[in-house]
């Protein structure tokens, strides 16, 4: 398969299904720009807190902001599901700094770390049923330092949380991260996803 074309050398952009698991969804996004970051994650969590259902968000300070102002500006009360424990924002540079050892993540303490936060946002959803939709750019920072070894297993172990928890994950990644050296890398994260989203 063709991933690279033109001057932009950015990856082609159709959908790939790739895992057939209907209790979980692993998504990517890879991203042009940020307003594409900031329409893809606004969505993906007005869906879920439409749900009644809560979200973390794991993203940038700036991203975060922008976030927190697209989705008021639509009429979301982000203020009374941050009351609730429904909508949980962190920083995340700081998130990777507490399961990183020496340039790779460490699964016990990611497991720590999110799972804790995950069993705190099912606590505070309002649905009999609860799912907990995490979006993040923990990944996308790794590769943009370069360290896509890191992501990918990153992205593994996001897909062990998925097995154990009731969740909905959407990953993002900036397209200028990758070039045409790095289309193996750029197949072996989209393996990781149920649905891979490239704008």
């Amino acid at each position: 398969m063709t991933w690279w074309h033109g001057p932009s050398r950015m990856p082609l952009s159709p959908v790939y299904r790739m895992h057939t698991n209907l209790e979980s969804r692993h998504e990517v996004q890879f991203y042009s720009s940020d307003s594409v970051l900031l329409e893809t994650f606004a969505g993906f969590i007005a869906n879920a807190l439409a749900s009644r259902n809560a979200v973390i968000v794991l993203a940038t300070k700036s991203h975060r902001e922008d976030l927190a102002q697209k989705l008021t500006a639509a009429g979301l009360d982000l203020d009374g599901a941050r009351e609730q424990g429904l909508y949980i924002a962190l920083d995340a540079a700081e998130m990777l700094s507490t399961f990183m050892v020496d340039g790779a993540p460490d699964r016990l303490r990611f497991f720590e770390g999110l799972c804790g936060l995950i069993e705190s946002a099912i606590r505070a959803a309002k649905t009999g049923h609860p799912r907990v939709a995490i979006c993040g750019e923990c990944v996308g920072l790794l590769c943009a330092e370069g360290n896509v070894k890191a992501a990918i297993r990153l992205e593994e172990v996001g897909n062990d949380v998925a097995e154990l928890h009731n969740v909905e994950i959407m990953c993002a990644y900036p397209l200028s991260s990758f070039h045409e050296e790095h289309a193996d890398a750029f197949e072996r994260i989209c393996a990781q996803h149920t649905a891979v989203y490239s704008r």
